[in-house]
């Protein structure tokens, strides 16, 4: 499994390929953290910072598992999903983790994505 720092990754989805990304959070102490229950994520791929749409948009509900053990979040887009995703296309995007109980938003991860486009269909 590839390490993430919070900022500078870089992420190629290749349309009409399933796509995974598994995450291991840790705390300070860099102890697993348990994400099953009391928090929700979202995840936004857009072309820059400033644009209004996205290219790709996931939340907790939809193509992000939480769970307690690692990897404890897994980022999942069908082959369907990548299918129907505009390439080839470059852009940014980032992942925030919410906590329910208090409302606090954390970047877990940030960086940059290039879709390559399908030549089998």
């Amino acid at each position: 499994m590839p390490v993430f720092t919070a900022n500078g990754n870089h992420v190629e989805i290749q349309q009409g390929a399933t796509f995974t990304l598994s995450l291991n959070l840790l705390d300070a102490s860099s102890a697993q953290r348990d994400l099953s229950s009391g928090f929700t994520a979202a995840m936004q791929g857009r072309t820059t910072h400033a644009a209004t749409s996205t290219i790709f948009s996931l939340t907790s509900s939809s193509g992000i598992t939480l769970g307690a053990t690692s990897p404890n979040m897994v980022i999942t887009l069908t082959a369907t999903q990548t299918a129907a995703l505009t390439a080839p296309v470059k852009g940014v995007y980032d992942i925030e983790l919410t906590t329910t109980s208090s409302g606090l938003v954390e970047r877990v991860i940030e960086g940059t994505f290039e879709i390559t486009p399908e030549v089998t269909r």
